[in-house]
């Protein structure tokens, strides 16, 4: 009678829940292996393994695995199988990562953002300054502060000059907000360590009238004399940010200043998601949430060796890198956010302390009325 049931269970069922298997993908045995060879040999270099790093690495070896604690879940039908717990690292782990990147997405799309336009702007600084942002968190956020801040300004006059302007002058008569979320990546695409910021913005004007409701202005298609603006303005308030702080010197700055092509700073603005395109929408949420690596790229060669598919080909046309176990720990452990720092965060009137943020986010899904 039970095996009925459960049989019956199982064809009632989409899918049946298969547990996965870390402890048989490449990764986790090149960590199972070479972990404690990795951190021996980085100290008796005169290496520092950071503690956030060494705590997410062992944790990640316990992911996955019914040794280290399960959960038994029971079907009405009496059926039961047990769900191993998951590390919940923030690291290097594939499947907490990719866990977290959908779930940030379908949050986000279900419960924050209302059916408006959106753009993704983002930011790439010169190699120089991603030193300091990669092992400096107070500069990083100084940083995504000016570059927020001349998106709003930006926003500001491109609506002041092809519609009808606003009414309002500084920012203690005008309450003009814009919303988005911002993502800072630590990695690029060859798991090399490049900080740089994803930002999805919504396209258009928060503005709270005379009742103290708050009106969405829409705003028109931005061109890329728009995008070329905030670049020049960010590239200019970071260097003076650098020099005030002392992270830079006067002739190195205005050196910087000289420099052609953007003078290393890159602002990218081109993906843009129209306001019913809720699937493209979460699309480009899971990309800006995505993990620093992708765990079905790693190969292990015959000889031991491993190769690392790169999703694009370098300047040079190279398609993938060839590593020891060794050094792609190595890698992974630039990659690792250190630890009590948020991976995205809301800004404007999505931010938490924004009077507005309620009412903003109550319409996720649907139109609001524009001004």
């Amino acid at each position: 009678m039970d095996e009925n049931k459960d049989k019956a269970c199982h064809h009632s069922l989409p899918g049946i829940y298969q547990p996965r298997h870390p402890e048989n993908t490449v990764l986790f045995q090149v960590f199972q292996e070479y972990l404690e060879t990795w951190i021996t040999q980085t100290q008796e270099e005169g290496g520092y393994v950071p503690s956030h790093v060494e705590k997410d690495f062992r944790k990640y070896l316990e992911c996955g695995l019914l040794c280290h604690g399960f959960a038994r879940a029971r079907c009405t039908c009496g059926h039961e199988f047990l769900v191993a717990f998951s590390c919940k690292g923030h690291g290097i782990c594939p499947s907490c990562n990719a866990r977290r990147m959908v779930e940030t997405a379908a949050h986000q799309v279900d419960h924050v953002f209302p059916r408006v336009p959106v753009r993704q702007w983002v930011l790439s600084l010169p190699k120089r300054l991603r030193y300091f942002l990669h092992h400096n968190p107070k500069v990083t956020s100084k940083v995504l502060r000016i570059f927020l801040d001349e998106i709003r300004k930006q926003l500001i006059q491109h609506y002041a000059q092809s519609e009808v302007p606003l009414g309002y002058q500084t920012d203690s008569d005008n309450p003009v907000k814009i919303g988005g979320v911002s993502f800072i990546h630590r990695f690029g695409s060859s798991l090399n360590a490049h900080l740089h910021f994803h930002c999805v913005i919504i396209e258009g004007l928060f503005v709270k009238d005379s009742d103290s409701r708050i009106t969405f202005h829409k705003l028109s298609t931005l061109i890329e004399e728009d995008i070329q603006a905030v670049q020049e303005r960010v590239r200019l308030r970071v260097l003076k940010s650098f020099k005030r702080s002392g992270l830079l010197e006067d002739h190195d700055v205005e050196n910087m200043k000289t420099w052609n092509g953007g003078g290393g700073f890159s602002v990218n603005g081109t993906a843009r998601i129209h306001e019913n395109d809720r699937e493209g929408l979460e699309r480009l949420l899971r990309y800006c949430a995505r993990p620093p690596f992708a765990l079905e790229r790693i190969k292990q060669q015959p000889d031991g060796s491993l190769i690392y598919q790169l999703n694009k080909p370098l300047a040079n046309g190279q398609t993938q890198l060839k590593l020891t176990s060794l050094e792609l720990i190595d890698k992974l452990a630039a990659l690792a956010p250190p630890s009590r720092i948020h991976r995205h965060r809301y800004y404007g009137v999505l931010a938490p302390n924004s009077p507005f943020r309620a009412s903003v986010t109550a319409m996720a899904g649907l139109s609001l009325d524009h001004g």
